[in-house]
């Protein structure tokens, strides 16, 4: 399960570190080098050496632990293609290589800007356009470095990918839906390496935008741009690129001094995470596709006093002697705290050390746990508890339900990792293709001799680059008893090793069973096979209550199929917590580079919007203050909790389907203990340590006795780090955090205190200085903390949660279905909302046609092949006569003269018969005509069994691969029509050929005897320029070709090689003045 909202994972490995960059307000705008500068030295700078950051000359003595890696925004650079040893697909490349050999003038760092107060804000005013770049006349800057060698520079990108969430080998599911009718598969690999290269820039310096023209630069030949031009608008419009704190110039526009319309107004209800990511994306794209003719604006409206949301840094003001620089403030998390790794993709990463380069404690796993007596426990025991409660979970996880995962689109591999293009062109699109390999009939879509030379690439032979998921049918395989023995535990006497435990009976019970049901009952199975003592079931629950910290709900309210329905899609490195307050994250969204218009203390109370959204009626949010907003869009990124309490009024109401998806998933509540000492009394040096809890009966063996106490002050966080003041953060998690609600601040403040000194007998524990309990289900604007999977959820809630209604679309943790739970996951959603707002006003991104032009330039229909590369190229024009005063060059005369033979060829005999089109030869296809609907009924029959929604209706993939298992699955009587079809197309394919080719071979010798007449008759030495003879053509036996040949027309054919002759004679290309004809 990813890491909850308001915390982390209990279970972090890591080292003490501190990432600070000291960084200017605004972003350097400079040009990046498409080649690494010979003038940087051997630690990337360049002349005065930088300035150590102030926080770590005043603090080294106290902040031994924080490394400081501080430089100037205007030192930074895409560019260092030399050192290539932090690229990876294993390491974080956004903060790796920020450095740039460009001198800067210095400027404020933005961390000081986001301590301050929250100030009024102004609105942006913008009009998006969509920008259509001409390709045909465009020749950018290489963007790929000459100097790197082309597997090192593939693996940069292979690098790139993998830190943006994307899949270097394959195209993602959104890019191929709209590129699959356009796109040779051939050319996915071609497509990958541009779409990687441009991720390359951005992740090498996240502080300047990535251009279009850059983009551009990625492809390494002109027929790609149009690849790298659909490349560059997907990644922008999804925020894969130049998203976060990024400054973006206007776009240029024509001066218009006309009176500028009202462009479309967007209002955003919350300013948490997915509120301002949302807000300061559209921002960005508004300011990207502006047009002077109308402005746009973007409002987000927050009930709270303060930005942030769920991420609150609240102020610590009863201890001044904090050992941190004047400007850092001490506070201390009421809500979100932990940052679940920086690797792999997270784009927290770019926003917080490489935009606003904040500075980070980096976790370290080395914890004690104190046993109810104060005695700390032996660390080989919990080891062994730990290893058999993971083995539970494990079992648990047999009953999950499986998703069904459609394959995109790969690309070739080893061509990729070696940073090659395909440059071939087989005429089959993606979507053909994946069809037939979906059934199976690639060797009947493709010509043998085709798939000899390698030309067809194997999708179904390429490993996905996804991290693969745990088999956890491995542990079902071994006897739970043998399991036992091998983690050191001993067996009871009359205990067998192959002895093992069913959970079927619990599992199986009913479709909506929880996890606590069958974990607890793993638990009491393994009482019967093992001697476990009260200590062990103590040790046990310690673990159950960590992972009910991980869901903001006990273990009994959790789906058995799909708590982790996330699971998967972590991110990878050691957790961290911002130095200074996590709030900076979010003040840092709002301030930078420019103040978006967030109005606070306005409680939303109504929002009535357009069902249908194509009506073009106002939306309207109706404030608590009675203020009234109109808007054309409308983003709700309010909490679950808010949704499910109903505080919001939505009119008309919300569907059937939302209120369905909105009562089934859980919204939970994981509560906090503040205590601020006068003095540290514990290792400052570890980051936490927890509390076992004893059941309600003491020394209980009953697994439910100790479900509503074990998660009160389980886990203690040491925050002396990060608050810069002797704090202690005690979580209440599972039922304790529901407790806490209805408790008072005396009786928690004073039995905490009390378990405090109970572990630190040997020192004295004073009263605390300040105290601070959360009440998270009590505040109006959360009702809750963050949201799980609770046992009637369906797999599909989360992505029904995020479906927009017309005009109202929705954002926020509990509509993100790969990352729920997280402050991650709410920023990715504000990203995903601010995509569908733009599209629903752009449209989507166009794809021309022909998306890969042809290799080499072609003609016009009906004429010959384009001229031999050694023939000069000329445009078709009026040629003056000769004359005394005139005397155009012979090579222009030559080309005249020729054209006007053609005109004359032409209009004699009439253009040349095209290529016969080609008649289909997949049986598949044939097939999927006939049975499309009876699929279609298949697959909504299963759609609605597993969603158990009498209306579910399955998707077209759903579909597709249904059709395939059919076909597949079809006897061979029932192939045998497609079959032989398919036999009478190839027998029609060829005799149409054989005519072709006999036509134009007639066609040809026609040309030779009319070319040779026509010369005798108008010979070169004496013809001017309009004064042609016109002859009477008789056909003749061509005995031998003219002295001059003559092209034969060019029509695309998969089963003609580019090479072949026609009629046994050689064929050459025209001159290009007779393509105007």
């Amino acid at each position: 399960m990813a890491t909850s909202l308001t915390g982390g994972d209990i279970n972090i490995k890591g080292r003490v570190s501190c990432d600070s960059l000291d960084h200017q307000s605004r972003p350097a705008k400079r040009r990046r080098s498409s080649q690494q500068s010979d003038l940087i030295g051997q630690n990337g700078f360049i002349g005065k050496p930088l300035e150590p950051n102030l926080f770590d000359c005043q603090q080294k003595s106290t902040m031994d632990d924080c490394v400081d890696g501080s430089q100037s925004t205007g030192r930074m650079s895409r560019e260092l293609d030399a050192d290539t040893s932090h690229n990876t697909p294993n390491e974080s490349v956004t903060s790796a290589s920020i450095i740039s050999h460009f001198p800067f003038k210095k400027s404020v760092s933005p961390s000081i800007f986001l301590r301050a107060d929250l100030e009024s804000s102004s609105p942006s005013i913008f009009k998006p356009t969509p920008s259509t770049p001409d390709t045909e006349k465009c020749k950018p800057r290489s963007s790929i470095p000459a100097r790197l060698p082309a597997p090192v520079y593939a693996q940069q990108c292979i690098s790139a990918a993998f830190a943006s969430r994307l899949n270097p080998y394959a195209l993602h599911k959104n890019e191929q839906m709209a590129l699959q009718d356009h796109l040779c598969h051939l050319h996915v690999t071609v497509y990958l390496n541009i779409r990687n290269g441009i991720l390359r820039l951005w992740t090498r310096n996240p502080m300047v935008r990535v251009t279009r023209e850059e983009a551009f630069g990625c492809a390494k030949d002109q027929r790609w741009v149009n690849l790298a031009a659909f490349a560059y608008e997907w990644l922008v419009r999804n925020g894969y690129i130049n998203f976060g704190c990024v400054d973006v110039p206007d776009a240029l526009v024509l001066n218009n001094r006309r009176r500028r319309k009202d462009g479309p107004v967007v209002v955003i209800i919350g300013a948490g995470m997915s509120g301002l990511g949302c807000a300061r994306q559209l921002e960005y794209l508004f300011r990207q596709y502006r047009d002077n003719a109308a402005s746009a604006r973007v409002i987000v409206i927050e009930g709270r006093r303060r930005i942030g949301g769920r991420i609150y840094s609240h102020p610590l003001k009863s201890h001044q002697a904090t050992r941190f620089a004047p400007e850092f403030r001490p506070t201390a998390e009421m809500g979100a705290q932990i940052v679940v790794g920086f690797e792999r993709g997270n784009p927290l990463d770019v926003i917080i050390r490489g935009q606003l380069a904040l500075r980070c404690h980096l976790l370290r796993d080395i914890s004690t746990i104190y046993d109810i007596d104060g005695s700390p426990v032996d660390e080989l025991r919990d080891a062994m508890d730990e290893r058999l409660y993971n083995d539970v979970l494990d079992r648990s996880g047999l009953y999950r339900h499986q998703a069904v995962m459609s394959p995109t689109a790969e690309g070739d591999r080893e061509l990729i990792n070696s940073g090659r293009d395909w440059s071939l062109d087989d005429g089959v699109s993606v979507r053909q293709y994946e069809e037939a390999r979906a059934a199976g009939t690639i060797g009947l879509l493709l010509p043998a001799k085709r798939i000899r030379r390698g030309v067809g690439h194997k999708t179904s032979d390429l490993v996905s680059a996804g991290a693969p998921l745990t088999d956890l049918r491995s542990a079902e395989d071994r006897p739970a008893a043998l399991e036992c023995q091998s983690m050191g535990w001993k067996l009871r006497d009359g205990v067998s090793v192959n002895n093992t435990l069913n959970l079927d009976l619990v599992g199986r019970a009913s479709d909506s069973q929880t996890l606590g049901a069958v974990m607890d009952e793993g638990v009491r199975q393994y009482q019967r096979m093992l001697p476990l003592t009260s200590k062990d079931m103590r040790l046990l629950n310690w673990h159950f209550a960590n992972l009910e910290y991980a869901n903001a709900a006990n273990v009994g309210k959790l789906s058995l199929s799909g708590w982790d329905q996330d699971m998967g899609n972590e991110f990878e490195g050691e957790h961290a917590q911002v130095i200074g307050g996590y709030q900076q994250v979010p003040r840092g969204l709002w301030c930078f580079p420019t103040k978006l218009d967030v109005r606070t203390n306005k409680a939303v109370t109504k929002v009535v919007y357009d069902i249908a959204g194509t009506s073009g009626r106002k939306a309207m949010v109706h404030c608590e203050d009675g203020e009234t907003v109109s808007a054309d869009k409308v983003i709700f990124t309010g909490s679950l909790g808010v949704l499910r309490h109903g505080s919001v009024q939505f009119q008309p109401p919300l569907p059937d389907w939302k209120i369905a998806a909105i009562d089934r998933l859980g919204f939970g509540i994981m509560n906090k203990v503040v205590l601020v000492f006068d003095e540290p009394f514990w290792d400052v040096d570890r980051d936490m340590f927890g509390l076992l809890r004893e059941p309600k009966d003491a020394g209980s063996m009953d697994q439910g006795d100790y479900s509503a106490n074990r998660g009160r002050f389980y886990l203690f966080w040491n925050c002396v780090k990060t608050s810069g003041l002797p704090v202690l953060i005690a979580l209440l998690a599972g039922d304790a955090a529901h407790q806490a609600e209805h408790q008072t601040d005396a009786e928690i403040i004073g039995e905490v205190t009390s378990q405090l000194r109970n572990i630190f007998k040997n020192a004295t524990v004073p009263d605390p200085l300040e105290t601070i309990i959360t009440r998270w289900g009590l505040d109006k604007f959360t009702r809750g903390s963050y949201s799980f999977v609770a046992s009637e959820a369906l797999p599909g809630d989360y992505d029904l949660m995020a479906k927009s209604i017309g005009n109202l679309y929705f954002a926020g943790e509990a509509t993100c279905g790969t990352h729920p739970a997280t402050v991650h996951g709410a920023y990715l959603s504000g990203l995903r909302a601010a995509s569908e707002v733009i599209e629903s006003i752009l449209g989507p991104i166009h794809v021309p046609t022909p998306l890969v032009p042809a290799k080499s330039k072609q003609t016009e229909p009906g004429t010959p092949v384009e001229q031999k590369r050694n023939e000069p190229s000329s445009v078709p024009g009026k040629i003056q006569a000769r004359s005394n005063n005139s005397f155009p060059s012979e090579s222009t005369l030559r080309e005249a003269y020729e054209q006007a033979m053609w005109t004359a060829l032409y209009a004699e005999l009439g253009p040349p018969e095209p290529r016969p089109a080609k008649i289909g030869l997949n049986p598949f296809l044939l097939y999927q005509k006939d049975f499309w609907y009876k699929a279609k009924e298949r697959s909504d029959d299963a759609r609605r069994a597993t969603s158990k929604n009498p209306n579910a209706k399955a998707t077209r993939d759903e579909i597709r691969h249904t059709l395939g298992r059919m076909w597949r699955d079809a006897s061979e009587l029932e192939k045998r029509p497609y079959l032989e079809q398919i036999a009478v197309n190839r027998q029609t394919n060829s005799e149409l050929w054989d005519r072709w080719k006999e036509n134009i071979s007639e066609w040809e010798k026609k040309t030779y005897e009319f070319k040779d007449r026509w010369c005798e008759a108008n010979p070169f030495e004496i013809w001017q320029p309009g004064n042609s003879i016109k002859i009477a053509f008789v056909s003749q036996t061509a005995t031998r070709p003219s002295s001059r040949t003559i092209s034969a027309p060019s029509q695309p054919n998969a089963d003609v090689d580019d090479n072949d002759s026609v009629g046994g004679t050689t064929v050459e290309r025209p001159d290009p003045a007779t393509k105007a004809l």
